[in-house]
């Protein structure tokens, strides 16, 4: 079956044409644009567009797709039709499922949080496959977590969602787009690395690669940066360990793909601060930054 998945972030949107119906997901098309805060029907307006155009190139029209998926970085109601919060995008109580679905009457339109489509991803094809219990995080402008439990992608008791990146990780600490202070995506995300970057190197580090690559390259202030970073990482996933005891744990995002430089320091670091001192299978999602439009597309 052809689906398409939408994963709508806060600095960019990803599109692709999934066909669903095997063991492994085939990316048939893809594409993507910028996020530029742009309101609800110019951003469904330009998200049709592109489904229009990604199935002209294969030949085919909505009437081939099976549904269109949308993995949104925030809350979704009970009922699965409203974008409550969406901080990084600035989206409240939005019905983008309503708007977007004026473009596309004949077709099914669903909305999942964009970590639990990655989790969903990694669950039917990727690093999470045979397992009842696992962790992802999704590190990119926020910080995403999807949980598997029972051998399901766990969507809060109450069907609100679980929202691990903003769990309280430091009391009086930086304040965060959802309007608390200290939350977890504050010290554990790709933009913390940035702002680290910025303050420390200059504003061509304003970007987690660009530190990445400098540490690489012996920069001592971006190996303190990056040291700063994986020890509050390290401190997170400690935690979620000792709360979940997942048999794996995954990174996705674009960060997820810094290689020894992240993992070697971090899973040392993970063995030493969950209490049961255990050495956790930590390792790169296999879909990274296709994990959510593939989850979507699964839905």
């Amino acid at each position: 079956m052809l689906n398409a998945g939408v994963d709508i972030g806060g600095t960019n949107i990803k599109l692709a044409l999934v066909e669903t119906g095997g063991d492994d997901p085939i990316i048939e098309a893809r594409t993507a644009f910028l996020f530029d805060q742009a309101g609800c029907n110019l951003l469904c307006q330009r998200i049709a567009d592109s489904i229009g155009s990604m199935l002209r190139d294969i030949g085919c029209d909505a009437e081939d797709l099976g549904h269109i998926g949308l993995a949104l970085p925030g809350t979704i109601d009970q009922s699965g039709e409203i974008l409550v919060h969406a901080y990084n995008m600035g989206y409240h109580n939005v019905p983008i499922k309503k708007v977007l679905q004026n473009h596309f009457p004949g077709t099914q339109i669903k909305m999942i949080n964009d970590a639990k489509a990655a989790a969903q991803a990694e669950l039917k094809a990727g690093v999470f496959k045979g397992l009842d219990t696992a962790l992802l995080l999704t590190i990119g402008t926020g910080l995403g977590a999807g949980l598997i439990m029972g051998g399901k992608v766990f969507n809060g008791g109450q069907n609100r969602g679980s929202e691990i990146g903003h769990m309280p990780f430091l009391k009086g600490g930086i304040p965060c787009t959802c309007g608390l202070t200290g939350c977890l995506e504050r010290y554990t995300s790709a933009t913390r690395i940035a702002e680290l970057g910025r303050a420390n190197m200059g504003e061509e580090y304003a970007d987690a690669k660009a530190v990445k690559d400098a540490a690489e390259a012996g920069d001592k202030k971006a190996q303190e940066i990056l040291d700063i970073y994986i020890d509050d990482l390290a401190t997170a996933i400690g935690g979620l360990c000792s709360a979940f005891d997942p048999q794996r744990v995954a990174l996705g995002g674009g960060f997820s793909a810094a290689g020894d430089i992240l993992y070697a320091p971090l899973k040392k670091l993970v063995a030493e601060r969950n209490f049961f001192k255990a050495r956790y299978d930590i390792v790169p999602a296999r879909f990274r930054n296709d994990a959510g439009v593939i989850g979507a597309a699964l839905l």
